[in-house]
């Protein structure tokens, strides 16, 4: 296994899932329990690894599969051209929404109110995912592009359990600018986009950077800092560069697009005020209960309270000396704007 090339994406992090016990995808009746984890670009291979009825209840797609003990870990290797034939014996969840958000802005919290839910299966950042966008953005020429995607989200859809009817997927920060292809491949399924006040998200980036605002660290495809080379060597406008290509990608998606936008301000009442309607979740007081009790929880450690944010490491003063910072409050504002316009209140269809 350590023999696979995988393109740089996080590829570690890759290599590590692919580490376990190999099976013979022909001595399986089905790849039920069985999820995608990896694409091996020169064979056309797909990867998955074997989580039977384990939800996915972490805050990340990985941090579950983590959790699983090294003696149980298994790995299974088949054709990505024949993904079809795997999904003929997989029951689904069909698709309710799609979120997107440029990270630090309670996409996770909200992802992490839905898996406390039983009906509600949640893919949140599943690296397929953005193997996916790394293999196309490599060869735009790919045949069936759509369709294939179409069939990861598939088979990330698994219904393992009769509770299960309604199926979130979460992407990364940096697949802002694959939104058109998404919208493309699920014309009708809805999707969400987060976004904050975009100091609170470079002071958050400040105190632990996320691997995409770090230059070089990530092949983030399709989206590309809107820094000079000078700013890529200092982190902190590096990262407000990055900020800037995301909201951007975001607001024009958010104009020529359907969106559900969402601020983090708005975070998590409009969770069960409005979007459990919206996505026709009925919840039982119990359930509310749940929802309530994640909410006031750490996003990304399930286990702590959250207390709030920590101050700003750097002043507002500070904040405001850099062009990229302005540009992104522009955007800001603008989505802020566009926001006011349509409200919450489209009910999915059955």
């Amino acid at each position: 296994m350590d023999s696979m090339e995988i393109k740089p994406g996080f590829a570690a992090e890759e290599r590590a899932l692919l580490r376990g016990q190999q099976i013979d995808a022909r001595d399986l009746p089905s790849m039920l329990g069985w999820f995608p984890v990896a694409i091996e670009a020169g064979a056309g291979t797909l990867c998955w690894r074997h989580l039977g009825e384990a939800r996915f209840l972490e805050s990340f797609f990985l941090d579950t599969l983590n959790q699983q003990s090294r003696e149980h870990r298994q790995v299974c290797l088949t054709p990505l051209a024949s993904l079809p034939e795997q999904l003929a014996s997989l029951p689904q969840v069909p698709p309710m929404a799609f979120i997107f958000h440029v990270s630090r802005c309670g996409s996770t919290l909200l992802t992490q109110m839905l898996a406390s839910l039983p009906q509600c299966v949640v893919m949140s950042e599943p690296p397929v995912i953005d193997a996916f966008f790394r293999y196309y953005h490599a060869h735009p020429e790919l045949q069936n592009a759509t369709i294939i995607f179409q069939n990861l989200i598939a088979a990330l859809g698994q219904r393992r359990s009769p509770d299960e009817s309604h199926f979130f997927v979460k992407f990364d920060s940096w697949h802002l600018p694959w939104l058109p292809f998404v919208r493309a491949a699920f014309p009708a399924i809805p999707i969400i986009f987060l976004y904050r006040e975009p100091q609170a998200v470079l002071a958050s980036h400040q105190r632990q950077r996320g691997p995409q605002m770090i230059p070089g660290l990530l092949n983030t495809t399709r989206l590309q800092a809107a820094a000079s080379h000078e700013q890529a060597a200092n982190f902190d406008a590096y990262a407000a560069s990055m900020l800037v290509s995301m909201l951007q990608a975001g607001f024009e998606s958010a104009v020529s697009q359907d969106l559900i936008l969402l601020n983090y301000s708005q975070l998590p009442e409009v969770l069960w005020a409005e979007l459990l309607m919206q996505f026709r979740l009925d919840c039982s007081e119990q359930d509310l209960m749940k929802l309530q009790a994640r909410s006031a929880l750490h996003s990304k450690h399930r286990h702590t309270g959250f207390t709030g944010d920590p101050a700003p490491a750097v002043s507002a003063q500070e904040w405001e000396v850099s062009t990229c910072l302005q540009h992104c409050n522009q955007i800001f504002l603008q989505l802020e704007e566009l926001r006011s316009k349509v409200k919450i209140c489209k009910v999915v269809s059955g």
